[in-house]
This record gives structure tokens, C-alpha cells and sequence, in this order.
């Protein structure tokens, strides 16, 4: 497709790498709400970029749409679109959960077919890497899928914490974080912003982030080693997180493949553990050790 045809986000996606640091600011704030921007003015955008407006109207004209408001234009003609597509398209078919399903069903076959395996073994390979502790990072909606990263990787490999968001627990959790360290960090739209310092604050210390997100152009991306991202284009005003615990899966899967022995001896050992402290109760059709002895 001509550059000239591309509508205007995949035209700010393709650019992403080349970008200065400012015009990348401007990038990440149309990316983050582009609706949003189609309807703010230059000063408006400035504000929450983080740049001036001459940068503003320096992007839009670097993008090819002359300035600011022939971007502006585009965006908005993006929008008339998507409204005019969504009063043509015939009624849904189908019950909410063959919907949702479907749509479910077609971003996992996306991030099967766009996260490749070198991509899984750089991401391992990082959170392997370093002697000093795994740290795992989430807030708000992506802390759901943070704690069930820590929970999954950490009878897999040793030193896993899952960092608190509370202000005085994340200060306390970042003290002494250095180049042996590593994290592993989750944002999801929207971007919640101490994600985003949190990674950076772990670049600057030298220690390798990996992160999963659902956009190359996530605020955090910048500050990270590997990136692994997520689609999302399930039909609800919510994002769903199923496409997310698939990647921290494959990431799981990963390292299993990569050290099966040690990895298989510590989850012989966190199961020995889990049993002598009651953890999970009996399988379906195992006997209850700790009911038997009540009974006794």
C-alpha cells in the first residue's frame, strides 16, 4: 500500500523506529487515544505530549499531511469510516459467547502468527540472565495478569517477586535495583503512567526489562529490552486479558523447553513444598490426607 493510501496510525506505526524523541512523544499520545486527539487542538495535544505546539504541527507535517490539522483530518476521516462500516455491517450472528469467541479465537491466532520464536527465546533468555531478582510489574488492569506471571514463573526460576503498586511498597521494592536485576512489566490500553516510569527507572539502573503490552507504541516500549505484544480487538468496551496470559504462557512454555531439568527439579520441589504445607487441596478422585487424619 502507497504511504499516501495508509491510513494515518498504521502510518505513525511504520514510522515508530525513525522517530526524534519529540515527534515519538506525539506518536504515543495519537497512539494512545487517537479519537481523542481527532477532536483536541495543536496546544491541547502539546500539553499532554509533553512538547510545544511547533513540534505538533512539525509532526503532522513529517507524516506527509502538511501540519497538524491535515492529520487532524485524517483521523477524523478515520472515525467517519468505522461509524459509516458499523451502520452497513448486517446485526451480529450468533450468541454473545460465539461472538466473543470468535473474536477471542482470531487475536490469539494474531499473536501466535506474529510472535515468533526468537522473540520467546530473547525474552527467556533475558529473564534467565542476571543473579540478582525477576521483578514482576503491573497496575490496575494489567496487575491481574502480573500476578498471574509471578505465581506461574515463580516456582519455575529463582528470586521471583511480584512488586506492590502502593506508592511506599514500589519505593521500597526499587531500592538497590542494578544491572543484575530484571523486569518483567504488563501494560495494557490504558497505559497506566507508573508502568511506564517503572521501566524507565529499571533502564537507567542497566537491568533488562521485558514487556508485554498490546502495542509497539505503549509508552513503556521505549524502555524496554524485548517486547512482546498482544492483539486485542475483542467487541466489548473492555480489553481482554486472554491474549496477554497466552503470551506469559508461551514465555512459561519457553523456559521449560530451555531447561527442563533444572526447572523440572524445582517444580518436583515446589509440589513437595505445596504438599507438606497444605497448599492446594486434593486432585479430584485423590484421597484428602488432611481429612482422613480429622477423622482419625
Amino acid at each position: 500500500m502507497a504511504e499516501q493510501d495508509q491510513p494515518p496510525l498504521d502510518r505513525i506505526r511504520d514510522r515508530l523506529e525513525d522517530l526524534s524523541p519529540n515527534d515519538r512523544l506525539v506518536a504515543e499520545a495519537v497512539l494512545r487515544d487517537p479519537t481523542a486527539v481527532a477532536f483536541l487542538s495543536a496546544d491541547q495535544l502539546a500539553v499532554q505530549a509533553g512538547v510545544s505546539k511547533a513540534a505538533v504541527v512539525r509532526f503532522g507535517a513529517r507524516l506527509g499531511y502538511g501540519g497538524f490539522a491535515g492529520l487532524q483530518e485524517a483521523l477524523q476521516g478515520g472515525i467517519r469510516e468505522r461509524l459509516e462500516a458499523v451502520e452497513e455491517a448486517p446485526a451480529p450472528r450468533g450468541t454473545l459467547v460465539e461472538r466473543w469467541l470468535s473474536a477471542v479465537e482470531a487475536d490469539l491466532r494474531s499473536v501466535a502468527g506474529s510472535t515468533t520464536p526468537a522473540t520467546l527465546e530473547q525474552a527467556a533468555a533475558l529473564l534467565e540472565t542476571g543473579e540478582g531478582w525477576i521483578h514482576v510489574f503491573g497496575q490496575r488492569a494489567s496487575a491481574a495478569v502480573a500476578e498471574y506471571a509471578y505465581f506461574l514463573l515463580n516456582p519455575m526460576l529463582p528470586n521471583v517477586v511480584r512488586v506492590e503498586a502502593g506508592e511506599s511498597a514500589l519505593a521500597d521494592r526499587l531500592i538497590g535495583i542494578g544491572p543484575e536485576d530484571r523486569l518483567l512489566a504488563f501494560t495494557f490500553r490504558r497505559y497506566a503512567k507508573v508502568t511506564t516510569e517503572v521501566a524507565s527507572f529499571f533502564q537507567e539502573a542497566g537491568a533488562p526489562v521485558v514487556l508485554v503490552t498490546d502495542s509497539p507504541a505503549a509508552p513503556a516500549a521505549r524502555y524496554a529490552t524485548e517486547v512482546l505484544v498482544c492483539a486485542d480487538d475483542s467487541p466489548a468496551p473492555f480489553p481482554t486479558a486472554v491474549t496477554g496470559i497466552f503470551l506469559v504462557e508461551l514465555l512459561a512454555a519457553t523456559l521449560l523447553e530451555r531447561n527442563p531439568s533444572s526447572i523440572g527439579r524445582r517444580l518436583d520441589d515446589a509440589e513437595r513444598i505445596w504438599g507438606r504445607f497444605g497448599t492446594y487441596g486434593a486432585e479430584a478422585g485423590e484421597p484428602d490426607e488432611a481429612a482422613d487424619l480429622r477423622q482419625d
